[in-house]
C-alpha cells in the first residue's frame, strides 16, 4: 500500500471538492485510489473478520473499525484477552515473586484508563488468590487488617519475606557445612580437604 493510499485510509488526505475542471480530475483520481484501498483492506481480511466491515465501503471507516476491534490494547478484544490473562496469571514454581508481581503490574498498566481497567480491589483479590501457600500466614494477617493494605504494601512485604527466607536458607546451609567440616576434623588450610590429626586409612594417626 502506497503512502498516498495510506493517507486516504487515515483521513490525512480528504476528499477533493471537485468544483472546477482540475478539481473534478483530482476527485476522480482520489476515488480510484480510495477504491483500491477499500479492495486491499477487504482482500486482507479473513472470513471471520469481514462481517465487521461489510456495512461500509469507506476505507477510513474500515480502518477505524479494524483498529478498534483487533489492535491489541486499543481494541475491546485485545483488552479482554489481557484481562483474562491477568486473572489466570499464577507464579511459576521456580519464579521469584518480584518477577510475578512485575507481570501483574504490566497487565494492569496496559489496561489503565480503559473500560477493562483493573481496580485496586481486583488486584488485591488476585494477589490473595494466587500467592503461594508458603505466604498463607502473611495473607491471613493482611485479610484481617483494617483498613485493608494496598497492593503495593502486600507486594513489598512478600518480597521482603522472600529475601529474608533466602538469606536464612543460605545461613543454614553455611552452618551445616561448617558443622560437617568440624566433625571431620576441619580443613588443613592447604586445600586438601583432610583434617589434621584425623585417623588414616588403616586407623593410624595422620600427620603432615
Amino acid at each position: 500500500m502506497g503512502a498516498d493510499a495510506y493517507e486516504i485510509m487515515t483521513r490525512e488526505e480528504p476528499e477533493p471538492e471537485g468544483n472546477t475542471r482540475e478539481g473534478c480530475t483530482e476527485l476522480r483520481n482520489w476515488g480510484k485510489r480510495r477504491n483500491n484501498v477499500q479492495s486491499i483492506i477487504s482482500m486482507g481480511c479473513s472470513d471471520q473478520i469481514l462481517p465487521y466491515i461489510k456495512h461500509t465501503i469507506d476505507p477510513a471507516e474500515m480502518w477505524d473499525i479494524l483498529h478498534d476491534q483487533f489492535d491489541n490494547t486499543f481494541s475491546k478484544l485485545g483488552r479482554t484477552q489481557i484481562l483474562r490473562t491477568f486473572h489466570a496469571c499464577h507464579p511459576a514454581k521456580v519464579e521469584k515473586m518480584i518477577t510475578y508481581f512485575t507481570r501483574l503490574i504490566d497487565y494492569r498498566n496496559q489496561l489503565s484508563g480503559s473500560a477493562e481497567e483493573i481496580s485496586e480491589d481486583s488486584f488485591v483479590n488476585d494477589l490473595f488468590t494466587h500467592i503461594p501457600k508458603e505466604f498463607a500466614t502473611m495473607i491471613n494477617i493482611f485479610e484481617r487488617q483494617a483498613p485493608p493494605p494496598t497492593s503495593q504494601h502486600i507486594m513489598d512485604a512478600i518480597r521482603l519475606d522472600e529475601v529474608k527466607a533466602a538469606f536464612m536458607t543460605e545461613i543454614a546451609d553455611s552452618s551445616t557445612g561448617a558443622a560437617l567440616r568440624s566433625q571431620r576434623g576441619g580443613y588443613c588450610g592447604r586445600g586438601c580437604g583432610r583434617g589434621h590429626g584425623g585417623s588414616g586409612r588403616f586407623g593410624r594417626q595422620t600427620t603432615y
